[in-house]
């Protein structure tokens, strides 16, 4: 569960780095990346307000599809800019987006935290294992 969602902020915050504002060189993964944290700030939402484990699975399917539908187009980002697997120095016109990923990634944190309680639910098993899935296919 821990490597899931360390493996998501970091995936978050290295293609985040990625994306930048307008239509620029890297126009492309703006849309993917907004697309991406938008999904994950619905997640957060949906946790906020849970209060049994079918809430926390409708959560958890909602951010693995969007996850999926993400995933194919972030992994072909890899070989599109290869300049940008160096995240730690991201190009000047990126950094303005690390303070949003930074904001979506500590929503995303206390979301996976709040899973936690209903980890002995069969279903939210099952839902965390699909979204482990749909994350890999980032990888």
């Amino acid at each position: 569960m821990k490597k899931t969602v360390l493996f998501l902020c970091v995936a978050v915050l290295a293609l985040g780095l990625t994306a930048c504002k307008g239509g620029g060189k890297y126009g492309d993964v703006t849309v993917v990346m907004e697309k991406y944290m938008a999904g994950i700030d619905a997640f957060a939402t949906a946790m906020d307000g849970v209060k049994d484990a079918d809430g926390v699975v409708k959560a958890l399917n909602g951010l693995t599809e969007v996850t999926k539908a993400v995933a194919p187009k972030m992994k072909a980002f890899e070989t599109k800019y290869p300049e940008l697997k160096a995240a730690e120095n991201p190009p000047a016109e990126l950094k303005p987006l690390m303070d949003k990923m930074m904001a979506v990634s500590g929503k995303m944190m206390g979301a996976m935290g709040k899973i936690q309680q209903y980890m002995q639910d069969p279903k939210v098993l099952e839902a965390n294992t699909k979204l482990s899935e749909a994350t890999a296919l980032m990888r």
